[in-house]
């Protein structure tokens, strides 16, 4: 989630943290000979959260397009609950024959095992990388605009009343629960944390007026900021984003080197034939580097992430450290 390393191609200026999916056990199939070994029939991917959403935006173009580059189906399969450690449960203990993968994401592979020592998986351990999908930058966004609509109305509300200035989140471990504690850590800020089963209602509320804040990806805040129902204060970029332009990086609003995102990736389980894991890393990259997935996905706030399986592995090491640091500087207690 967080863009402080140094880590290959774009996944230097984006990283992506959560919260949504595709349609239960949709398929895409095409027509094209099947390799003669792998893949000889369907592939199911496991996408341990509830359908719609950010999950939709990213994972559907790309593994249509993946699907018709291995010339097999695959198979989009939702198993959401227990903040995405159910279905990721499910591919850990799955047979590593390279027909089940896991959609991941910087929630349930950097920061929720983590947060839940009854998660019933080890991110490091259970799984194999494909490669990385794709990451989102953040944005920070209030549905106040009269009290808080610059970042330095937050900051001074919030040193004025520590505790007072509410955030909202999809749930605890949440890439917008993370997020925030990890900037308010950095600035020195006091917020109260409110979480919420799922980033809908929480930006439902926020629209209401129920809290004040939200540090949403900017694919699922797009449609809400268009609509003026909320006010964006600052971005998580190194630049302007083409899509809100008018909309200041953290650095320009006066808090340099904040860069956040939320990232996706796609697992196997550990264990998975050395071949099958470089054809569909191959395959995954070649992808991702298609002019027409990239742009798109760019057309709606996402940006590909193509590492391939051992480039991902390190980025998830470094994640993994990072996000279970600022768990125990925020003193977040196991959930």
């Amino acid at each position: 989630m967080q863009d402080h390393h140094d880590v290959p191609s774009r996944a230097r200026r984006l990283r992506g943290c959560v919260a949504a999916s595709l349609a239960a056990a949709a398929a895409f199939t095409f027509a094209g000979a099947a390799h003669a070994a792998y893949p000889e029939r369907a592939i199911t991917v496991v996408v341990p959260f509830p359908a719609g959403g950010i999950n939709d935006t990213i994972a559907r173009p790309v593994l249509q397009r993946l699907a018709e580059s291995l010339g097999q189906a695959v198979v989009i399969e939702n198993r959401p609950g227990a903040s995405g450690t159910i279905g990721s449960g499910l591919v850990a203990r799955a047979k590593p024959d390279g027909y089940t993968l896991l959609l991941g994401a910087a929630s349930t592979l950097a920061v929720v095992p983590q947060l839940n020592t009854n998660a019933g998986y080890d991110p490091l351990g259970d799984f194999v990388p494909v490669g990385g999908l794709a990451s989102v930058a953040s944005v920070l966004v209030t549905g106040k605009r009269d009290a808080y609509g610059t970042l330095p109305a937050v900051h001074e509300a919030a040193r004025k009343q520590p505790g007072t200035l509410t955030y909202g989140s999809a749930g605890a471990g949440t890439s917008q629960h993370m997020q925030m504690a990890q900037y308010n850590l950095a600035q020195g800020l006091e917020m109260l944390h409110v979480p919420y089963r799922g980033g809908a209602p929480a930006m439902t509320d926020l629209i209401g007026g129920q809290i004040d804040l939200m540090m949403e990806p900017v694919a699922t805040a797009l449609p809400h900021i268009r609509g003026g129902k909320v006010v964006p204060l600052a971005i998580s970029l190194p630049e302007r984003s083409p899509l809100l332009p008018e909309v200041p990086t953290f650095a320009q609003a006066g808090v340099p080197d904040y860069q956040v995102s939320t990232w996706f990736s796609l697992m196997a389980p550990a264990g998975t034939d050395a071949a099958q894991l470089k054809l569909l890393s191959d395959k995954l990259v070649e992808v991702l580097r298609d002019p027409g997935i990239e742009k798109a996905l760019a057309e709606r706030g996402v940006q590909t992430m193509p590492l391939p399986s051992a480039e991902m592995k390190a980025y998830l090491v470094q994640e993994h450290a990072l996000w279970g640091k600022v768990i125990k500087d925020a003193g977040i207690p196991p959930q």
